[in-house]
């Protein structure tokens, strides 16, 4: 059996909380089947928030579906799945390390800039 649930009727329009995820959790939960998380009329969503959706659809085993994701939604849910799937690379080649035995010789170099 398929669930569908209403992002707009749910949390509105305009979604920058992380926190807001709770309520989409509470929602699907002990939801057996496939879960649409139905975006329409949304207009903004946080990275945040996105990261927390994310989380919720890699919790529930793909079972949850996103729908409807346009715009600067699609986009930042987009933003975050890259994130979360390419492996960060940092790259130090050109990183000095600067050692201090105290705090007056790090003050006279922070002074520097």
């Amino acid at each position: 059996m398929k669930k569908s649930i209403k992002i707009l009727e749910l949390i509105g329009v305009d979604i920058r909380s992380r926190k807001n995820a709770d309520y989409i959790r509470n929602s699907i939960a002990g939801c057996a089947g496939k879960v649409e998380l139905d975006f329409d009329g949304v207009e903004f969503i946080s990275r945040t928030f996105a990261d927390e959706v994310y989380t919720i659809v890699k919790e529930n085993n793909d079972n949850v579906v996103l729908i409807n994701m346009e715009g600067i939604v699609g986009s930042m849910m987009s933003v975050v799945s890259d994130s979360r799937t390419q492996k960060r690379v940092r790259k130090t080649e050109n990183a000095n390390m600067k050692e201090f035995s105290d705090m007056e010789s790090l003050s006279a170099y922070l002074s520097t800039f």
